[in-house]
């Protein structure tokens, strides 16, 4: 494992040890969590490493930060309306197959403090970049789609020779980058002017935002994909089983 992975599976470890304990109430919410050097010294881990994970529970809302006062827990839950895992690889090979895209070209960009703390990456990482449209059976606007390819792992081809394939599956077709797990974060926003114009849709119009993140079999991230559905066009469909007293 590289130092750059290590790097992010300990943001990961850390992330979800906090999300935890603040779910189970250790940390309570009103109270401060204890400060950076604390906490470095009792997890022994890097600050970056902790700060990258605060970040990330800051993104979701569970705490706030303010420099030099410290770390305020907010809520017990995230703000998020969802944050789980795909059901299975099959689920989304059929969604892929239902749709169509409208890739535009790509390009190579950076990370910075807002954007990685919005998809859950390190700053700085450069990434393949492509955006485009994907559309229903009849052609009308789903969702508008970001994705992001590690350019030290694989490399994007041009838009046309994507086809219908998932690019997840391209991935592990040409790089052998077989996704190993997949986290899944379902958010609230709301359509900018430039947005609403593509989905044809009415600026600040409610919007569900779902980015996920594809690991390879070390635990590092190699495709993120944002996605922005209008909120009337997605339906968060979950089964649940409950036992009965005989």
């Amino acid at each position: 494992m590289t130092k750059q992975q290590t790097s992010e599976s300990n943001q990961q470890i850390l992330y979800e040890l906090f999300k935890s304990r603040i779910a189970e109430g250790e940390y309570q919410v009103g109270e401060f969590l204890p400060t950076e050097k604390q906490l470095c010294e009792k997890l022994q881990t890097s600050r970056y490493a902790l700060r990258e994970a605060m970040a990330k529970l800051e993104a979701d809302g569970l705490i706030q930060r303010k420099r030099g006062s410290g770390s305020t827990v907010l809520r017990r839950l995230p703000l998020a309306i969802s944050r789980s895992g795909i059901a299975s690889r099959e689920d989304l090979l059929n969604y892929a197959s239902s749709t169509s895209m409208q890739w535009n070209p790509g390009e190579i960009i950076r990370t910075d403090g807002k954007l990685a703390r919005r998809l859950g990456c390190d700053e700085a990482r450069q990434w393949q970049y492509m955006n485009g449209l994907r559309l229903d059976e009849d052609g009308e606007p789903l969702a508008l789609v970001n994705v992001y390819v590690d350019t030290e792992q694989a490399a994007l081809p041009s838009p046309r020779e994507l086809g219908r394939k998932p690019i997840y599956q391209w991935l592990e077709n040409e790089y052998g980058l077989r996704p190993h797990a997949v986290s899944q974060d379902i958010r609230a926003t709301r359509l900018t002017a430039r947005q609403a114009e593509e989905l044809r849709d009415a600026a600040e119009a409610p919007v569900l935002e779902v980015i996920r993140r594809y690991f390879d079999a070390d635990g590092a991230i190699f495709l993120i994909s944002q996605s922005i559905y209008r909120s009337r066009d997605f339906v968060l469909n979950h089964l649940f089983y409950l036992g009965h007293e005989s």
